[in-house]
């Protein structure tokens, strides 16, 4: 006879003992997440040599690859590689090599450009002592000549040596990760062609299709962002070079490269890029009108770039949130430096499309986006 009593399902406890359990599940997920976070950290940290120069190697395949397609088209496999790894490091190294001779001689020119700096300021002084009409509104410390005490021309003389010392290592340790990157980036092209291969082989069909997908996703949208973002920055560089060696602005070159690798870093670079050669050429050049021409020249160039060519081109961005954006800057600045800020808006593409092709994560990549 069967048994028509119905099934008394067993609910979950309710009261404190309920919530205790749930607080327990929480804490312990915020907990996974600390030490999660930290341990990424300590890694991105500890490893930072050997994975800064790996990522540039792989953002720099995503604008060589097109071209070695469209060049294999013409000459063989072998050869489209040899020019495209050849060309590609050559490019980095006479780069590296213009930069590294420009921050060396800039080092040397430390000395005297503090001098200037100091005639500048005791100049302007003087003018407000001069002019009465100003000398009555403005704080007493923008008219007053500062007296240095005995040992601080020496002490400053010190700090110029070590910023100079500092810059030298910063130029060298570039030159030495210019020959790094090269060297992954060939082993990188030689690999392309066999990725997917290799899923295939090592995954079922259906995991398979999905990591290919996903790895789809994430090359296009990276691809188009560094495409553009190249020739966004490459038009504003070439300019601003122009601009500063036509006014007598040493080291153009020099700054042409920190304008092109500044116009990668969303709202902080432009600012960077633009302030420092300016100030630079106001301590350099004379008469005064040339330092004020090649400044304006110099934002009117970002203006244009930042307004009008670079939404243009870019169409809808990146889709992340400025928040995001800002958040990533500041959390690849502090690990990895200029390069990790370099670094960040392309690697949180990469996180929101991974998130996005992960039913679990979906709703994160959904807060990572701008709409």
């Amino acid at each position: 006879m069967a048994d028509d009593t119905p099934m008394i399902r067993e609910s979950p406890p309710r009261g404190p003992l309920g919530r205790m359990g749930q607080d327990t599940v929480t804490l312990i997920t915020i907990a996974l997440c600390l030490v999660s976070a930290a341990t990424a950290w300590y890694l991105l940290k500890e490893f930072a040599t050997f994975l800064r120069p790996l990522l540039l190697a792989v953002f720099l395949c995503y604008v060589i690859v097109p071209i070695h397609l469209r060049l294999k088209q013409y000459v063989s496999g072998f050869v489209s590689l040899v020019l495209m790894v050849g060309g590609s490091v050559a490019v980095l190294l006479l780069l590296a090599l213009l930069v590294q001779s420009s921050v060396v001689a800039l080092t040397e020119d430390l000395p005297r450009l503090e001098d200037r700096a100091r005639g500048l300021v005791e100049q302007g002084q003087q003018w407000i002592r001069d002019q009465q009409w100003i000398h009555d509104y403005v704080p007493s410390w923008l008219s007053t000549t500062f007296s240095e005490e005995p040992g601080a021309e020496k002490q400053r003389a010190d700090k110029i040596a070590q910023i100079a010392l500092g810059i030298a290592n910063v130029a060298w340790d570039f030159l030495v990760e210019a020959v790094i990157v090269g060297f992954y980036l060939l082993f990188l092209l030689l690999e392309a062609s066999r990725f997917s291969g290799r899923v295939r082989k090592s995954f079922v069909n259906d995991q398979a299709d999905q990591i290919l997908a996903i790895v789809g996703n994430i090359n296009n949208a990276i691809a188009d962002y560094l495409r553009v973002k190249a020739k966004a920055s490459l038009f504003l560089a070439v300019p601003v070079t122009v601009i500063l060696w036509v006014f007598g602005v040493k080291f153009p070159v020099l700054w042409g490269v920190l304008t092109f690798l500044c116009n990668f870093i969303p709202y902080l670079g432009s600012i960077v890029a633009a302030s420092v050669p300016i100030l630079f050429a106001f301590l350099e050049v004379e008469p005064i009108w040339k330092p004020i021409t090649a400044g304006l020249g110099v934002v009117a160039a970002h203006m244009v770039m930042a307004y009008l060519v670079e939404p243009a081109m870019l169409g809808k961005g990146v889709g992340l949130s400025p928040l995001v954006i800002l958040a990533a800057l500041a959390f690849w600045g502090q690990c990895w430096g200029l390069i990790g800020m370099f670094l960040a808006v392309p690697l949180t593409v990469m996180l929101k499309i991974v998130l996005e092709n992960v039913a679990f994560t979906r709703p994160f990549a959904k807060m990572l986006s701008d709409e």
